[in-house]
């Protein structure tokens, strides 16, 4: 009785063994899927960051494979800082997915390569990766104020994308006042019931690794739960995903331009208050790069923004031209689903080089004493 109840469960065991295998070599075949660890964990004050201390590779089959590793903030990189600075100038990269470097290696990411630049002008530079995905300007001022400040940046520079309008509006980090001032929220690291029972479940990190299969049942999963909340106009952001509409016009819209010049405004004020200096610049999605080809127009949402930095006396640096101008085909500089590639990121470095050279050093010419006559 007792072995014929084993070899049942034997039995079952390998036949569900056969038909994950059947599955995981007709999706490889016919839907390739990206695969990879778990990507964030729950900061008591920053929300959802890239897994601190992680070392991993990501694969999209036909896409991009890349390794990357994370220090103990979650910052790109195995480097970890002092807060105490170690050399003359250091420079603070805040933004979204393109400045941590998405779809590229470590050394391949435009931080690492400026860094290389400037050490070969400047010589004594440091320059710190704080870029984290799916984050907006709103990440971008509580991570300077929480961390960020600490190591006393002479200049921080702040990557714009498109979708960091969006981003904005989600409202995670901030509440606002009807006179514009901000409130820190208290964040919850409660990443909703279906998350939790996925981040517990044993093999669960291991399956997403490794498993295309795996991967297509959970962008299923994911794909049901945002048109389900689209329907019922519900926030389906929230500790599962974080999703963007893009209209013909773009992804600003007056309300999100509204929480975008406060959150700018603000960073712009903690930025001076803590000695340094802030510059900013525009990563354009593939389309608005062809676009440009063709009508040399930028598109509303840089305007939106150029407008903006303008309001607080800023200048917007544009990688629109740079990279419509670079004579390379779109797909040698974005990969399929949407980020640079090392091709990308290499001209991206080379032009914020240059420009964030002259910031450093026209900083220092200004902390220059007079001389006595």
């Amino acid at each position: 009785m007792v072995k014929r109840l084993l070899f049942s469960i034997i039995g079952v065991l390998l036949s569900l063994l056969v038909a994950f295998a059947v599955a995981e070599v007709a999706v490889r075949l016919i839907s390739p899927q990206e695969v990879g660890p778990m990507r964030f964990a729950c900061h008591p004050e920053l929300g959802d960051i890239p897994v601190p201390g992680q070392q991993g590779e990501r694969r999209f089959p036909g896409v991009f494979t890349f390794r990357y590793s994370n220090n103990s903030l979650g910052w790109r990189g195995r480097r970890e800082y002092r807060e105490v600075k170690p050399t003359d100038y250091r420079v603070l990269m805040l933004g979204d997915s393109f400045t941590y470097g998405l779809g590229v290696n470590d050394d391949q990411t435009f931080a690492v390569q400026v860094e290389k630049d400037l050490r070969a002008g400047l010589g004594s530079v440091e320059v710190i990766n704080a870029g984290a995905p799916g984050k907006g300007t709103d990440y971008a001022l509580k991570c300077f104020q929480t961390v960020g400040r600490k190591f006393h940046p002479d200049l921080t520079v702040l990557g714009f994308f498109g979708n960091d309008f969006q981003d904005n509006a989600r409202g995670e980090y901030y509440t606002i006042g009807s006179r514009g001032e901000l409130r820190a929220k208290t964040l919850n690291c409660d990443r909703g019931a279906i998350k939790a029972v996925l981040d517990r479940l044993p093999g669960y990190n291991w399956l997403i690794s490794w498993s295309q299969a795996a991967n297509l049942v959970k962008q299923a999963g994911v794909d049901f739960i945002v048109k389900r909340a689209q329907k019922n106009h519900s926030d389906v952001s929230n500790g599962l995903v974080v999703s963007y509409t893009r209209s013909a016009s773009g992804y600003a819209t007056a309300a999100n331009k509204r929480l975008t010049q406060i959150y700018v405004e603000n960073l712009n004020a903690a930025v001076k208050h803590a000695g340094g200096a802030l510059m900013m610049f525009y990563i354009p999605i593939s389309q608005e790069v062809l676009e440009y080809r063709q009508t040399h127009t930028i598109s509303a949402d840089e305007r939106a923004i150029q407008r903006l930095a303008a309001d607080n006396g800023m200048m917007l640096w544009s990688l629109t031209p740079l990279l419509a101008h670079s004579g390379q085909p779109i797909d040698r500089l974005y990969h399929q689903e949407g980020h640079w590639t090392a091709a990308a990121h290499e001209i991206a470095a080379h032009y914020l080089s240059r420009l964030i050279q002259s910031g450093l050093v026209r900083r220092r010419q200004l902390k220059q004493p007079e001389p006595f006559n």
